[in-house]
């Protein structure tokens, strides 16, 4: 039987711990960009923060104005969020929707970079900020590092523990720790099971010593070539 082999047990035993992880990652909060105010998570489920227009005053004459929607497209107004003083009659533009890109972590974030600096917005439920009472509340300024908290119930019920985002890079890096959690296994369940039950010693303590050696003698002999192409080039 295939399992009548202890370091098949234990390598059966590692795939099926590691398709648990796998499958619990799939209860996480994935969440893809699919606008400047939109993202569209695996199960469909959507962030959306359509609608949205509000103003927190920052001091007398002086509001930050958040808009994280984009006009119309045949009149676009490019700026999210942007300051604007009464009395001057001055506004000034902080962030611009082209410049958007959604964070996930333990809450939403909305990060707005440019050459200038940063400004994240972080999304935070608030079951009674329904659409139309969504307000802006800790606005930091640290020079040109800012942050705002919007409130709002469209966050309310997203599972963010241990979230991930749905990015190529985070993908890669799942992808490389479950390389490297199998190879680890398959390593040290090896060595082990062959120290302790066949008193291997040496290379041969490695899994399958044999068969990798052999595997990499073939591929270099394909790669660097035979003696006799080596002997050849020598004479040449």
């Amino acid at each position: 039987m295939y399992f009548s082999s202890p370091f098949n047990r234990v390598v059966w035993l590692s795939c099926v711990v590691v398709s648990a992880m796998a499958l619990k990652n799939k209860d996480k909060f994935y969440c893809e960009m699919a606008s400047p105010c939109v993202c569209v998570s695996v199960d469909n489920s959507r962030v959306d923060l359509g609608g949205i227009n509000i103003s927190l005053n920052l001091s007398t004459d002086v509001t930050l104005n958040y808009k994280p929607c984009p006009d119309d497209v045949q009149n676009p107004d490019t700026t999210a969020i942007k300051i604007v003083n009464a009395t001057a009659s001055t506004t000034t533009a902080l962030a611009s929707y082209m410049d958007v890109q959604f964070d996930i972590d333990d809450q939403i974030s909305l990060v707005y970079s440019n050459s200038t600096g940063n400004f994240e917005v972080d999304l935070s439920c608030d079951p009674s900020a329904v659409e139309g009472n969504e307000y802006l509340t800790n606005f930091v300024n640290n020079t040109n590092q800012y942050s705002i908290t919007l409130k709002t119930n469209r966050v309310c019920g997203l599972n963010l523990l241990d979230s991930i985002e749905n990015s190529n890079t985070d993908s890669w890096s799942v992808f490389f720790s479950f390389l490297l959690f199998v190879i680890f296994i398959y390593v040290i369940g090896g060595s082990v099971i062959n120290a302790c039950l066949f008193n291997a010693t040496g290379t041969d303590i490695l899994p399958h010593y044999q068969f990798w050696s052999s595997q990499y003698n073939n591929i270099k002999g394909k790669l660097c070539g035979t003696s006799m192409m080596a002997s050849a080039y020598e004479s040449i």
